[in-house]
């Protein structure tokens, strides 16, 4: 029988990314990785959590040190952009879409990155650590026992027996514990996905001739962003690769798209050609490299850590949405956690705090989409939403992980009443959200919500590259004082939109709120 400190189910993104914090944290640790697929894996392989938002881009980059791998082997993301067309479907010019996105690049750096590509590049350097990775192997039985979990495997022909004292459960939707254990939770938001990925590039930029619309970007191509056009419950997603391949994606509340209408490629293809005719034109032609649906994809557990020694990260524990790609910020956090719990000196009272605080982050991140598809073809209110769900994320969750404090109980009792009162307001502006909900469309004249020129957005992110950690308790009070003073705002724009008036300049957003850090 093989021993090991650490036993991770999966070698996919979740499980890859800890046996290498765990390792860098503690060289001496014995870490073994089970793996039902072979490596390497293809590139623009299946899986989804192509696109990284600045959590998961400084996990990536900093924490892991993987910033050389990244910006070698990867693209750089040119930010979120939001298109809508209004009620009549556009054949002829993008430049008749609405736009929201930036006319440059916002500073903290985010990648969209080719999942194949970046597992077998943690796989090499985990092997390279010393890991063990057992790949093409099956989890035969599991047995949990405080200090000495057993694991039965098949390996190929082969029956192999482990132990350790650690058992991670990082196997995606498969969730090994949450099924053995009886941990599921329903979550009340049973949205669907579609997505494929076609070689090649879609040249977004090319969709249109008007010159005004191409100086919007001049700098960089839109092609780099992720791409969301939106309509009445629903977003569609275009993501571009490094391996020469494109992501397509359609993420749908099914009480407005019917999942039996875009359940088969040609299916999708012929929505697609019907909503967007631009990129039905596009996709033309282009045999997809893969297909796959994926039925109420957001997953719950009731606990994902436990002190007998056997924890979850990843989709195996939790997942919301992809809309704002939060997929791989919560395993950043959750992988965090687990260095801590595993490497550290924690006792009972470290489980139950972390595995607080960690749930609190879900569940205000799951309230930015559950009952809001409906109003997703709205301009004017995402609009709104997506500068809000931006403020509230650089101000509070970016700060505690950028920080590095998240982990240190005492830091999190200091700032517990901010992070309350942020709670809160950030509820009451969701709430306010929902309203909106079977609003329909608005947009489609060619408008362009440039959030480059909000000059609250760069004091945001200027304070996450250059804050000192020491800082963090009073920065977190003052974005308290921020989100207070533009939650006002955000709801006189709300009016605004509800009576059919025009929206004011974005660069006017927090124009008047005292947001210097320093």
């Amino acid at each position: 029988m093989s021993t090991y400190d650490v036993c991770i189910l999966g070698a996919g993104l979740a499980g890859l990314t800890l046996a290498r914090q765990l390792h860098m944290r503690r060289p001496d640790l014995a870490i073994a990785l089970i793996e039902h697929r072979r490596f390497p894996m293809p590139e623009a392989a299946h899986k989804v959590g192509e696109s990284t938002v600045e959590i998961a881009a400084h996990y990536l980059s900093q924490v892991l040190d993987l910033e050389d791998h990244l910006k070698e082997q990867h693209l750089p993301k040119f930010g979120l952009r939001l298109f809508f067309r209004g009620n009549q479907a556009i054949t002829d010019d993008l430049a008749r879409y609405d736009e929201l996105g930036g006319s440059r690049v916002l500073p903290v750096p985010t990648y969209q990155v080719d999942r194949g590509r970046l597992e077998n590049h943690l796989a090499r350097c985990a092997q390279g650590a010393g890991a063990t990775l057992i790949d093409g192997a099956t989890l035969r039985d599991l047995s949990l026992n405080k200090g000495n979990h057993l694991l039965t495997i098949r390996d190929g022909s082969v029956e192999k027996q482990l132990s350790a004292r650690h058992v991670v459960d990082a196997s995606g939707r498969r969730g090994w514990l949450r099924q053995q254990c009886g941990l599921k939770r329903t979550i009340r938001h049973p949205n669907h996905a579609v997505w494929f990925r076609v070689q090649g590039s879609l040249e977004v930029d090319a969709w249109s001739k008007s010159a005004a619309w191409q100086d919007r970007c001049m700098q960089t191509p839109r092609r780099l962003s992720t791409n969301h056009f939106n309509g009445p419950g629903y977003w569609l997603w275009l993501i571009p690769l490094a391996s020469d391949a494109t992501s397509v994606g359609l993420v749908f509340d099914p009480r407005y798209v019917e999942l039996d209408k875009v359940n088969q490629y040609p299916r999708l293809q012929e929505w697609i050609a019907c909503e967007h005719p631009l990129i039905g034109a596009a996709l033309e032609g282009r045999q997809p490299m893969d297909f796959h649906v994926l039925r109420d994809y957001a997953v719950g557990a009731r606990q994902i850590w436990s002190e007998e020694g056997w924890s979850i990260t990843g989709d195996a524990g939790l997942f919301s949405d992809p809309f704002y790609s939060p997929g791989t910020d919560f395993i950043a956090f959750a992988n965090g956690y687990l260095t801590e719990l595993i490497c550290g000196d924690s006792d009972a009272a470290a489980y139950t705090e972390y595995q607080r605080h960690f749930f609190a982050f879900f569940s205000n991140t799951l309230s930015l989409y559950r009952g809001q598809y409906g109003a997703f073809g709205n301009r004017d209110l995402m609009v709104i939403k997506t500068c809000w769900d931006f403020i509230y994320y650089w101000a509070v969750l970016s700060k505690l992980f950028f920080s590095g404090c998240y982990t240190d109980q005492a830091f999190m009792n200091q700032v517990q009443a901010s992070l309350f009162g942020a709670a809160a307001l950030n509820s009451g502006m969701q709430r306010r959200f929902r309203q909106f909900a079977n609003s329909g469309r608005v947009g489609g004249a060619g408008g362009f919500y440039d959030y480059h020129a909000v000059p609250l957005f760069h004091e945001l992110k200027k304070n996450l590259l250059q804050g000192d950690p020491q800082d963090a308790a009073a920065d977190l009070q003052r974005s308290l004082k921020i989100l207070s003073g533009v939650s006002k705002e955000m709801i006189g724009l709300l009016t605004c939109a509800q009576d059919g008036l025009a929206l004011p300049d974005l660069a006017d957003l927090g124009a008047r709120q005292a947001f210097q850090f320093r």
